[in-house]
């Protein structure tokens, strides 16, 4: 069998210990260190050295090497385990197990997994998403190799194996590896029957009409609440309410039965929509306390996408209801008309006028509900006024979205690139350049934000209770901590620079930028996070900004940053 198998390339010795455990855990039976040491072209001393190391590797795991005097050796353990590492192996790019890979897997064979499953799934009206579709295609291609390699090296069925009790399984198993499904023994079975399970959630959940109420009461309650504190209309949108009962009375019921969806988006939600993300948890507090459940941070992020439809939607709304706009150009020739066939796109139902900067009576006749100009005006109008260049190009068409979001809740403000740059002080700027604890530094920069006025007593503690539901520790490690509910008494945004070694919960934090805003900013809590967000995606932008050493230097990179 061993001889049969295709040369492996000379690999490094983390590579060849991955590829050693990989062939132990595809293989059944013991296998001798001189089948190794010929299967991996290197000394018997290699992998004897070799063995030493994958056992102090499973030492915290469920697997452990079981040696036979003239037999060899072979792994032992629970097929979770050995699944588990085997998934992550492939992960990441394992040559030995790609080798088997090519072996027994063509393209033709993952379309036949994949599309067999989501027909199987659709058949028990059962759903799942793409992440967890993903790994549950990459469980079966595995175990179509595990059975592959049974059949050309035992060349005789598992006799003890018998059909699964469960149907989707069966049906799955039947159909995606055909006569290799007598080389898939019991344990292997009830395994994919158990990941389905958790994985998946019905598309038709029924609760009783008492709970039916007794849930719907609790989301209104919730959300009329919400609407009362923040001006929102979530209560409004009937297809929202309905989508969110129907998804939260299959939470419930997924949780009390112990399945665990993945969410491949979920840092995502926390970082674009933390005003929604903090609404997820606010509502799955109540969910938790009413039902005596755990909710994880997964299905939080689920309830956040619920919660960041009506969200949008609203804001988009708004953009109709502007039907009297201005654009005040130095002239009301060419470059004016091109201006108002692009807010046309944005503003289709909009009337919009041309004016000239020297029209300061026509601007006040029209009465604008919104206002476009090329330079700032020389007189006074009812009406927020947003700054242009005078040919617009396709980041000024996404910007100028940007900029009404930020004149619906603040009403002048000309340029929301300033505006964030003015929360910014010099009160709550730090550099860290000792060793300590995350949740140290965040009490600390909390705790200066009360003693200086600017926020509740209670701004540390809701922090930190945010932070505990999930780090806000992002990419590059840019953080942005903020608590569940705002309760500022100004808007700021406090720094700390971090210069020295600190992690947190395996993620280390570069740049703290921790928001306090006064209470009902949601919109602005929102484009606050966009920008940091903007920010992060560029590693040397972020050593840059770490790299200063005062208030003044960071803000003078920072706007720099910003111009791009």
């Amino acid at each position: 069998y061993m001889r049969s198998l295709s040369p492996t390339p000379i690999e490094n010795p983390e590579q060849r210990l991955d590829s050693i455990l990989v062939l132990l855990l595809l293989r059944e039976g013991y296998i001798t260190i001189e089948q190794l040491s010929q299967e991996f072209l290197v000394s018997t001393s290699l992998i004897k050295n070799d063995l030493k190391r994958l056992n102090l590797k499973l030492e915290y795991t469920d697997l452990y090497l079981e040696r036979r005097a003239h037999y060899g050796i072979q792994i032992i353990g629970s097929i979770q385990e050995k699944q588990k590492n085997l998934l992550k192996l492939f992960s990441k790019g394992n040559g030995k197990l790609k080798e088997f890979y090519n072996q027994f897997i063509n393209n033709n064979q993952i379309e036949k997994i994949r599309s067999t499953v989501e027909n199987v799934l659709n058949k028990y009206k059962l759903e799942i998403n793409l992440v967890e579709l993903k790994e549950l295609t990459l469980q079966l291609t595995i175990f179509y190799i595990k059975g592959s390699i049974r059949k050309e090296h035992r060349q005789n069925k598992l006799v003890e194996s018998k059909e699964s009790k469960e149907l989707i399984t069966e049906q799955i198993i039947q159909e995606v590896f055909s006569e290799l499904q007598y080389f898939i023994d019991d344990e292997e079975k009830d395994y994919l029957a158990s990941f389905i399970k958790r994985k998946t959630k019905s598309k038709e959940y029924e609760i009783d009409s008492s709970q039916k109420n007794k849930l719907q009461q609790i989301i209104h309650y919730f959300f009329e609440e919400v609407d009362k504190k923040y001006s929102t209309k979530f209560l409004e949108d009937k297809e929202f309410f309905n989508l969110l009962y129907l998804h939260v009375a299959s939470l419930i019921e997924r949780v009390k039965r112990e399945q665990n969806l993945k969410n491949p988006i979920l840092d995502q939600i926390s970082q674009q929509y933390p005003t929604v993300f903090n609404l997820a948890i606010q509502l799955s507090k109540i969910l938790e306390k009413e039902y005596q459940i755990k909710i994880s941070q997964d299905e939080i992020g689920f309830i956040g996408t619920h919660i960041a439809v009506p969200f949008e939607k609203s804001k988009e709304k708004s953009f109709s209801q502007k039907y009297k706009i201005a654009i005040v150009c130095s002239s009301g020739g060419g470059s004016a008309y091109l201006i108002k066939l692009r807010l046309k796109e944005i503003f289709p139902n909009a009337k919009l006028r041309n004016f000239s900067l020297l029209d300061k009576e026509d601007v006040v006749k029209f009465s604008p509900d919104l206002i476009f100009s090329i330079a700032d005006l020389s007189f006074e109008v009812n009406a927020p006024v947003i700054l242009i260049k005078e040919i617009l190009d396709e980041l000024d068409y996404l910007k100028i979205k940007e900029s009404v979001r930020f004149v619906d809740d603040f009403g002048k403000v000309a340029n929301p690139q300033q505006y964030f740059l003015s929360l910014f002080n010099k009160n709550h700027f730090t550099c860290i350049t000792e060793n300590g604890e995350y949740k140290s530094i965040i009490y600390t920069m909390a705790q200066k934000v009360v003693d200086l006025g600017d926020s509740g007593v209670s701004y540390p503690r809701d922090v930190w209770e945010r932070e505990s539901f999930l780090s806000t520790i992002y990419t590059n490690g840019v953080t942005i901590p903020h608590p569940i509910e705002m309760t500022g008494n100004k808007n700021l945004i406090s720094v700390a620079l971090i210069q020295s070694d600190i992690e947190h919960e395996g993620r280390k934090p570069t740049i703290i930028f921790m928001i306090s805003l006064i209470k009902g900013n949601l919109e602005l809590h929102k484009q606050i996070s966009k920008y940091i967000s903007d920010i992060m995606l560029s590693e040397s932008t972020v050593n840059y900004l770490r790299q200063s050493q005062s208030y003044e230097e960071f803000m003078y990179k920072l706007k720099n940053s910003l111009r791009g």
